[in-house]
């Protein structure tokens, strides 16, 4: 079965990459997406994302991070321009449905690039009280009018909501262009989704078909994640094609690589 991460970050550490890279191979993860979320997040930025798709062409897929209220429709498309596939977007500065935003997610539409965006509380790595961050304008809830206005684009949910898991669930369920991935760290929210079990939340039938792997962590715990997803399918018992969906399928389709 083939194994893509759709939700991984390229940090500003020494030999990151490279080290990414071996522990793909260890656990034969064939393609990850990545972003660099820059300094705040301790991460490598956009040109940082650039030079390791062009090092790694055939294993790094990037996903260009903007921070909506300080990038512009002009940097999706320069984004699209040097190959990156998909947009990553965390810390707004309005929420998500402003309309102010909406040419940027036009603009995604428009060059076919599906849009990450992160849900729920962000951990950063110190206090940045001077960026006036607030979770209420990642709600998962925000992202309807988006999926509603362009009902074409493709939207990833990440981290189901973090603690908001019920209004992203349904909103999965509801909405066809909307997908989510169930990443974090290991002993953070997934935790707490695991012993209350996450058929909780992804209750219909074929709901799994709407999910997307990914790790959002350091490389040194991505085989961890990737562990934890296999023991939750099997606990459910979720057939081969899901799983190919959630692995592979899902990803492959919404960047255009399928």
């Amino acid at each position: 079965m083939r194994i893509f991460d759709a939700h991984a970050h390229l940090l500003d550490h020494p030999d990151y990459l490279n080290n990414l890279i071996r522990i793909m191979d260890e656990i034969d993860i064939e393609k990850c997406c990545i972003s660099g979320l820059g300094k705040i997040f301790n991460c490598s930025d956009n040109t940082g994302v650039k030079q390791a798709m062009d090092q790694y062409p055939d294993r790094i897929i990037g996903s260009y991070y903007i921070r909506p209220g300080e990038n512009s429709p002009t940097d999706i498309k320069r984004a699209s321009d040097e190959g990156f596939k998909m947009i990553k977007v965390t810390i707004p500065k309005k929420p998500y449905d402003d309309p102010s935003y909406y040419p940027l997610w036009e603009t995604a539409l428009d060059l076919e690039l599906p849009i990450l965006f992160h849900t729920g509380i962000v951990t950063l790595p110190n206090n940045e009280p001077s960026l006036q961050i607030s979770s209420w304008f990642m709600h998962p809830m925000r992202l309807e009018a988006v999926a509603n206005a362009f009902p074409d684009l493709k939207i990833i949910i990440a981290h189901l909501g973090v603690h908001w898991n019920a209004d992203a669930a349904e909103l999965l369920r509801m909405k066809a262009n909307v997908y989510a991935d169930l990443t974090g760290e290991p002993d953070g929210w997934r935790v707490r989704v695991d012993k209350i079990g996450i058929t909780h939340w992804l209750w219909w039938p074929d709901a799994f078909k709407k999910i997307i792997f990914g790790t959002d962590v350091h490389y040194d715990k991505i085989p961890m994640i990737l562990t934890q997803d296999i023991n939750r399918l099997d606990k459910f018992g979720i057939d081969q094609e899901t799983r190919e969906l959630i692995f592979s399928k899902n990803i492959l389709k919404l960047i255009k690589e399928d």
